[in-house]
């Protein structure tokens, strides 16, 4: 048995409230990886102007910072995943944040097109709601009789 119209205006609608959901939880974390990686570049290039043996205040979250001393401005420990890390070049891990900065920004931009576009059809979704529902509306309203002329 074939579902009536608004049964399927309904079921869309639902699924879509889904979709911008999980489209919004990913932007959100899109952003806050994206953030996180450019604090580091940040970081990075902020240590190219240090000297070896200069004293820092870092930043170990929640507002709490220790000193440290730099004992190499060239070279970086860079964490690849599940544990394991990897010494590396200033300029190298300069140029792999980088590179995943422009990753990051790309992949938000498509979600970010997605979601706009989920979201446009929700509002088309709503307005044919709306449509539908006004005319049940008109049409259960009892004719007024023509005044004559």
């Amino acid at each position: 048995m074939a579902e009536n119209p608004v049964q399927q205006l309904l079921n869309e609608q639902k699924l879509l409230e889904g979709k911008i959901n999980e489209l919004q939880n990913n932007i959100g974390m899109f952003q806050e990886t994206l953030a996180s990686y450019r604090t580091g570049l940040a970081v990075l290039e902020e240590l190219e102007t240090k000297e070896v043996g200069e004293k820092i205040l870092f930043s170990v979250g929640g507002a709490v910072y220790i000193e440290a001393q730099i004992l190499s401005n060239d070279r970086v420990i860079r964490a690849l995943g599940s544990g394991v890390r990897v010494e590396q070049s200033l300029e190298e891990s300069k140029t792999v944040l980088t590179e995943r900065i422009e990753q990051l920004n790309s992949s938000l931009t498509a979600l970010s097109q997605e979601y706009d576009g989920t979201m446009n059809r929700a509002q088309w979704l709503t307005n044919q709601m709306q449509n539908i529902y006004a005319q049940a509306q008109a049409a259960q309203l009892p004719q007024q009789p023509k005044p004559e002329e």
